[in-house]
């Protein structure tokens, strides 16, 4: 299966509340330690706003493919709208110093299409999500 075909597949199922369909394809590819395509069909649950199941995803492989520019940037998606844009920005940094700038496959129509913008973003939401934090704790 392609890579826009995975993602296109795991959207899909996604929307129509087949989770456990979308889990069954990953499982397929843990089986085989497959990273890229887990982190690919990450990409699935991000297209589809799940963004906390698509971090609990990229978090079951990070130690393994943490080195990769694209598991980089879908990392700080996901973390970027799981409320921890604080700590999405070192992600954003980490795959601009890979050599991603291009997001355009990894980043939906609805949002930024490079890693500048992306870095910009998370370096003026990640102090005010850092206050947002302190004021709850303080509560």
């Amino acid at each position: 299966m392609e890579k826009k075909e995975l993602v296109n597949k795991i959207s899909y199922l996604i929307s129509k509340k087949n989770h456990d369909q979308a889990y069954a394809i990953i499982r397929e590819f843990e089986k085989k330690n497959n990273f890229e395509m887990i982190c690919v069909s990450a990409q699935g649950f991000i297209n589809a706003y799940n963004y906390r199941a698509a971090l609990k995803i990229l978090e079951s492989i990070k130690k393994e493919y943490s080195k990769n520019a694209e598991f980089c940037a879908r990392y700080a998606i996901a973390l970027f709208h799981s409320e921890k844009e604080d700590k999405s920005l070192q992600w954003f940094e980490k795959a601009k110093e890979k050599g991603l700038e291009d997001l355009s496959e990894i980043s939906n129509n609805f949002f930024s299409k490079t890693i500048d913008d992306w870095i910009k973003k998370a370096k003026f939401w990640g102090p005010l999500r850092i206050e947002e934090n302190s004021l709850k704790e303080e509560l």
